[in-house]
This record gives structure tokens, C-alpha cells and sequence, in this order.
């Protein structure tokens, strides 16, 4: 598979970044990934995905709070790793952000600190969160308290 220019495929083209619903091939990966995604059916996240060959290669979630939204369950399958679909689901999900109006974007990851610094993430104190992310379950529960917790304004948000 391999990802163009801005990392989605033209829509003719296997491997487009679209909608997807929460079924079992989500979390099928999100486990491969050892991605606890307890509480992703009852979230109001929305998840997007990259299908190949039939099978889910990646997804993102995006879960709103106010003018903020959690950035969540970043998943890419192991055969799929390391051709920029990581960094594609991303922006993908910024660009979802920014056409809702969304001023911040944050996540919590114990696992991809620098991936994350790359794509342009900065690590806040927790204590930093605003309320609605706080109330999330990521941050309230299902993320240890030594995950790191970062933000980002979405490139294309003028709000900041």
C-alpha cells in the first residue's frame, strides 16, 4: 500500500481514509495493538479507518469535548506499519477537527511520545486538560497517570 501526497488515496484507489463504524475488525486491531478500547461503544468518538485488501489496516477515533477533542485508538496494523499510514490517519483526523470548528486537539499514550512530537504534539502537564477531556474515560480511567498527555492546535484551526 502505498500512501500520496497529503496521505489519502484518491477515492479510486484502495486504502481511502473514510468513516467507519465500530465493529469486530476494530476491535480485532485495537487488541493486535494491545489498545484498551473498553469504553469506545459507548464513546461518542468517531473512528476512521483505512481498509486494503479487505482487511482494516488502520483507524483513528476523534471523541469531542466542547471545542476540544481527544485524539484516540491510533491503531496501524503490523503489515501496514512503517508507510506512513500512522502519520496519514493523523492528519486525516486533524483535518476532521478543524472542519468541525475543534480549537484543540489531545491524546495520552504511553507508547508513541516521540511519533507523536514528530507529527508536531507538545507534552502538557495533565493538570493542564480542559474539563471536558478530563471527564473522558481515556483520561479519567483507562490511561495509566504515566501515559503522557499532549496538544496540539490542528494546522488550519485560526483560533490559535
Amino acid at each position: 500500500m502505498q500512501i500520496e501526497g497529503d496521505g489519502v488515496m484518491p477515492p479510486s484507489r484502495p486504502g481511502l481514509i473514510e468513516a467507519i463504524n465500530h465493529d469486530a475488525a476494530v476491535d480485532a486491531l485495537l487488541a493486535v495493538c494491545d489498545l484498551d478500547a473498553s469504553d469506545l461503544q459507548k464513546s461518542s468518538a468517531m473512528l476512521f479507518g483505512c481498509v486494503a485488501d479487505g482487511a482494516l489496516q488502520g483507524l483513528v477515533g476523534l471523541e469531542m469535548h466542547g471545542n476540544a477533542a481527544l485524539l484516540r485508538s491510533l491503531a496501524v496494523a503490523g503489515e501496514a506499519r512503517g508507510q506512513g499510514l500512522g502519520e496519514a490517519l493523523v492528519a486525516h483526523a486533524e483535518r476532521q477537527a478543524v472542519s468541525r470548528g475543534l480549537e484543540r486537539l489531545f491524546l495520552l499514550t504511553t507508547t508513541a511520545t516521540g511519533f507523536f512530537q514528530r507529527l508536531g504534539y507538545r507534552t502538557l502537564a495533565r493538570e493542564d486538560a480542559p474539563p471536558g477531556i478530563v471527564a473522558s474515560t481515556q483520561f479519567a480511567s483507562l490511561c495509566p497517570a504515566s501515559a503522557s498527555f499532549m496538544g496540539k492546535t490542528p494546522p488550519g484551526n485560526n483560533n490559535g
